[in-house]
C-alpha cells in the first residue's frame, strides 16, 4: 500500500512540469485566438486565396485600431485559423467561438449565401445567431436573406439603377445596347439596367448574353455598328471588356462604353481610353475625418492605395464597432441596433459615406462611382442614391 502510494506520488510529481507546459500552451493558443481577455473580437469572413482576402483583413485591422482609441472598450480582430478549408467551414469557426459578437464577411455573393444559414444558427431557430456584415457582396439575392445579414456595399440592383439614371442624365444617353455575362450578375444588371434605362425616357435596342471564353465578340461589334447607341453596357469581366473593347474599335463604335464594377481591374491601354466602369470606392473621392484618416493610415502602414474590399471592410467593421461602443453588448442585442441606425438611431460615418440600412439590410444611401479611364489620369464621378439627392445623381 505505502509502496504504492509512494509510486503514485513519485508520478505525479514528474507529470506536474508537463501539466503546467500544456496548460501554459494552452493559454497562449487561448490569447493569440483573442480569448481569455476583455477584448471584443470582430471576426474575418473570408479565407486565404479568395478575391479581396488581404483588403478584408487589413480594413478590419484598421478599424479595430480606430475603435480603440475612441473607447475604452477593446476590440481585436479574429481572421480564420490557418489551414480553413472555405467559407462554410470558417463560417462554423467563427459562430462557435462565443467571444466573436459579429463577422465582417464574406466579400462573395456565392460564400455568402452559402453561409448565411451558419451565421443565423437555423439550425436552433437563431438562438445564438452572430451578425455577418458583407463589405461586397452585391447579389440581389441577399436583399432581406435574413435578420442575421448586412451590407455596406450596394447591390447589383442598386448600382446598375444608379449607373442608368447616370447615364441617361449625365451623358444625355437616350438608345442603349447592353451585352451582359450570361449568369446570374450579368441578367441581374441587365435586367434592372434596361428597367430603369427605360423609365428615364431611353430605348434599349439589344440585350445580347455571351458566354465567358466561347464568344465572337466580332459579330457584337458588327451588331452595334449597325445600330449606333448612345451608350454600350457592358455587366461582365475585365479580360473579357478589353477584348470587346478592341474589336469596339476597329468597327468604329464610339459610344460611351460602361463596365459594371466587375470590370475595375481593366487596364488603361490604348483600346481602353475614354471607357468607364462602375466603381465601388474611390480613394480620390472619399472625402470626410473618417475617410481621410483611414487614407492615411493606410498609406502609411501598407505603403499603397486601398482598394475597396479594405475600404468595405473597414467601413464594415466600424458601424460594428460603434454600435458596440453605444452599447449593444450581446450578438441579440447588436443585430437589433443595427437595424436601427439610420431610423431610430442616427447614420454612421464610413469612407465610402454615410452608413445606415433599409428595412431589407441592403445599404440606405447606395453610392457608385463611375471612372474614366484616361492617358495619365482616370477621372469619377460619385453618383448616389437620387432619393438622397435633390439633383438626382451625379457630383
Amino acid at each position: 500500500m505505502i509502496q504504492n502510494r509512494r509510486d503514485t506520488l513519485t508520478r505525479a510529481a514528474l507529470a506536474l512540469p508537463l501539466l503546467m507546459l500544456l496548460a501554459a500552451c494552452r493559454g497562449s493558443d487561448t490569447a493569440a485566438a483573442g480569448t481569455g481577455d476583455d477584448a471584443i473580437l470582430i471576426g474575418v469572413g473570408a479565407f486565404p486565396g479568395t478575391p479581396g482576402y488581404d483588403g478584408v483583413v487589413r480594413g478590419v485591422e484598421l478599424a479595430v485600431e480606430r475603435l480603440n482609441t475612441a473607447s475604452a472598450l477593446r476590440f481585436r480582430s479574429r481572421p480564420p485559423k490557418a489551414g480553413s478549408a472555405g467559407a462554410v467551414q470558417v463560417a462554423q469557426e467563427l459562430s462557435a467561438d462565443p467571444d466573436v459578437i459579429a463577422v465582417v464577411g464574406h466579400p462573395e455573393s456565392g460564400n455568402t449565401i452559402e453561409t448565411i444559414p451558419i451565421y443565423a444558427d437555423a439550425e436552433h431557430a437563431g438562438a445564438n445567431g452572430v451578425v455577418a456584415i458583407s463589405p461586397t457582396a452585391s447579389s440581389p439575392q441577399l436583399s432581406g436573406i435574413s435578420p442575421w445579414f448586412f451590407r455596406v456595399a450596394p447591390s447589383d440592383h442598386d448600382a446598375a439603377r444608379l449607373t442608368a439614371q447616370w447615364a441617361a442624365d449625365s451623358l444625355g444617353a437616350r438608345r442603349a445596347a447592353i451585352v451582359y455575362r450570361n449568369d446570374a450578375y450579368g441578367r441581374d444588371w441587365a435586367s434592372t439596367f434596361a428597367q430603369a434605362f427605360t423609365t428615364s425616357g431611353g430605348t434599349v435596342l439589344a440585350r445580347e448574353p455571351y458566354l465567358t471564353g466561347v464568344t465572337e465578340w466580332e459579330a457584337y461589334a458588327q451588331l452595334l455598328a449597325r445600330m449606333r447607341p448612345d451608350v454600350v453596357l457592358f455587366p461582365g469581366d475585365a479580360s473579357e471588356a478589353l477584348a470587346f473593347l478592341r474589336i469596339l474599335k476597329r468597327h468604329d463604335v464610339t459610344a460611351p462604353f460602361i463596365g459594371g464594377h466587375a470590370t475595375e481591374q481593366i487596364n488603361p491601354v490604348a483600346e481602353a481610353i475614354d471607357a468607364r466602369y462602375v466603381a465601388l470606392f474611390r480613394a480620390d473621392r472619399a472625402s470626410g475625418p473618417e475617410a481621410l484618416w483611414f487614407l492615411s493610415r493606410y498609406r502609411e502602414r501598407f505603403q499603397q492605395e486601398p482598394d475597396f474590399f479594405a475600404a468595405l471592410a473597414y467601413d464594415a467593421a466600424i458601424v460594428l464597432g460603434r454600435t458596440i461602443i453605444n452599447g449593444a453588448r450581446t450578438r441579440a442585442a447588436l443585430r437589433l441596433a443595427l437595424e436601427q441606425i439610420g431610423t431610430g438611431a442616427p447614420a454612421i460615418d464610413g469612407v465610402s459615406g454615410r452608413i445606415a440600412f433599409e428595412r431589407n439590410h441592403d445599404i440606405k444611401e447606395p453610392h457608385v462611382v463611375i471612372v474614366r479611364l484616361d492617358r495619365v489620369r482616370s477621372a469619377a464621378d460619385a453618383v448616389t442614391d437620387s432619393s438622397s439627392k435633390p439633383d438626382g445623381g451625379a457630383d
